[in-house]
């Protein structure tokens, strides 16, 4: 769901230093001995059968470099890439499916809807491609897989999340800026409550913990390890009181301001001084920190959360209804962008995606050029080894996108009413998924 947060989408010449390495290798020139045969080289690609490869998508950052990159190499594929938001991605294919149309060639499903892809059956398994899964995250691997086993797609990027905080902030509320201090200190959920007390108590209730509700409830909602199906029941109740507990307590504690996540407003609290921790997936340091505080470079730091978790994440995939050799070309460059020490760079250097191919992804391949953003601190080590080794993802569902939606509004409603309790909120939860999955076969408890 990174993406689909974001509030300002960069250039790409914004982002082109975001990673160390992110310079092209130099080529030594060919000598003329060897020049007949980079000519003919040049005339085989030439003369290669085009093939077209079409494409819906929403993050532009990601897939216009990757495709500009690969044609580059294979001057035969054409790329045709359709803007689409995620979250209609579904539903147009499912109306395309309907109406007969023509559905696209690479399909990017977000893990927030991986679930409903995996129902709807009509992508390819990449494991009859000859793929070797074992070399990828096998978080992110799992998640793609259907029950029967099928992988469905590979994920563009690991999407490891922790703890922002400015570092000015700490040292005036805690004492100290350093990260392995803070973390100690922040070790638990119920840390991050008292201390919320006691800069309420402080600051007399101008500084809080967070800035947002539905940020602090997206947050639990990544980490939370409740699953929000079993069988064919989706464990609602369960899964609010898990997260809208912790919320509350934190309203409570007068530790989270009531600003909408995502907003103008909200966006704009990064550079003020109201708030100290903001929970950050590693996309969220380049299109939410420092786009939204570029002057703050050096006052930043990073913690884990309490429970390692993944937040967002988008998986290419490849529709059945494809030609064979569209197939071909098509995995070939999922797997150029995923396992290929060029595709792997450029979706790093263009739009700061770390490949979830475990034998590419080596510490020094990791290593942001933006530390220094974040006061020299190792956040490359502590987000892609760290943190992503063990992060958790529950299982999804084709529920999922329904749960996403009323949790977001139940938790503002928590913010807007400080008199609702807990189970007012799980009241509410309940009663609106209810109103949102008409399946009588499923129980919402």
């Amino acid at each position: 769901m990174k993406k689909k947060l974001i509030s300002a989408l960069l250039l790409v010449s914004m982002v082109a230093s975001l990673f160390v390495g992110c310079g092209a290798k130099e080529t030594p020139a060919e000598a003329p001995a060897n020049e007949p045969a980079v000519e003919a080289e040049a005339e085989a690609e030439s003369s290669a059968e085009e093939v077209v490869i079409t494409y819906w998508g929403w993050d532009s950052n990601f897939y216009q470099p990757m495709m500009d990159a690969y044609s580059a190499l294979h001057p035969e594929v054409k790329f045709e890439p359709t803007a689409v938001e995620w979250g209609d991605m579904l539903t147009k294919a499912q109306q395309a499916l309907a109406s007969g149309s023509e559905l696209p060639v690479i399909v990017p499903m977000d893990i927030t809807l991986i679930g409903n892809w995996k129902k709807l059956g009509i992508m390819e398994d990449l494991n009859t491609y000859g793929l070797d899964a074992s070399k990828y995250n096998q978080t992110l691997i799992g998640a793609a897989t259907t029950d029967d086993g099928k992988l469905i797609g590979l994920f563009e990027n690991i999407c490891p999340s922790g703890i922002g905080y400015k570092r000015d902030l700490a040292i005036e509320y805690f004492g100290t800026d350093d990260p392995d201090e803070l973390q100690a200190m922040f070790s638990t959920y119920e840390d991050y409550v008292a201390k919320g007390k006691e800069v309420a108590e402080k600051s007399n209730g101008e500084v809080f913990l967070f800035h947002s509700g539905q940020a602090v409830a997206e947050w639990l909602y990544f980490a939370s390890d409740i699953a929000n199906v079993t069988d064919n029941t989706i464990n609602m109740s369960d899964k609010m009181t898990d997260v809208m507990g912790k919320l509350i307590a934190l309203r409570d504690a007068g530790a989270v301001d009531t600003y909408a996540s995502g907003t103008p407003e909200a966006n704009a609290t990064y550079a003020a001084k109201n708030h100290i921790f903001y929970p950050t997936p590693d996309w969220a340091l380049t299109y939410y920190i420092e786009t939204n505080d570029p002057e703050g470079a050096g006052n930043w730091g990073l913690i884990k959360a309490p429970a390692g978790y993944s937040h967002g994440g988008t998986a290419m995939g490849i529709t059945s209804a494809s030609s064979d050799a569209q197939k071909k070309a098509a995995y070939d460059f999922i797997t150029w962008c995923m396992s290929s020490e060029e595709g792997a760079t450029t979706a790093r250097d263009a739009a700061g995606y770390i490949t979830i191919d475990s034998t590419i992804a080596t510490a020094e391949f990791c290593e942001r050029a933006d530390e220094e953003f974040f006061g020299g601190q190792d956040i490359s080590e502590l987000y892609y080894f760290d943190i992503a080794n063990s992060m958790s993802i529950a299982t999804p569902s084709v529920f999922d996108n329904d749960v996403v939606s009323v949790r977001n509004d139940v938790a503002q409603q928590i913010m807007n009413d400080p008199a609702m309790t807990l189970e007012d909120a799980v009241a509410a939860a309940v009663e609106g998924l209810t109103a949102l999955v008409t399946d009588d076969s499923v129980t919402i408890k």
